[in-house]
């Protein structure tokens, strides 16, 4: 059985029916299509680990931010709970 190359056309030939039927490419085809097709894989995951991390980096900032809305609240409540204690012991030595 015989049949051409889809990359250069070279002639392939094998007797068995289930290789001849996945084989696409001669040898030496085979090598860069593969090269090729790794080159392609880690291309695209290097792509989506790049999104990943400026996903990851916005999230981070904006909890960061959130954090600093909180911590500046809290030391507003605080402030709040310390006048009121004050107030209350001025309160109770008047009284």
């Amino acid at each position: 059985m015989t049949k051409p190359c889809q990359c250069c056309g070279a002639v392939i030939s094998t007797d068995d029916y289930y290789a001849f039927i996945r084989t696409k490419y001669c040898r030496s085809c085979a090598k860069e299509v593969r090269r090729r097709q790794k080159a392609d894989w880690a291309r695209e995951l290097r792509r989506k680990t790049r999104e990943c991390n400026a996903l990851t980096r916005e999230l981070c900032a904006a909890q960061q931010e959130e954090i600093g809305r909180l911590r500046a609240l809290l030391a507003e409540q605080r402030e709040r709970c310390r006048a009121l204690e004050n107030e209350l012991e001025a309160y109770d030595d008047r009284h």
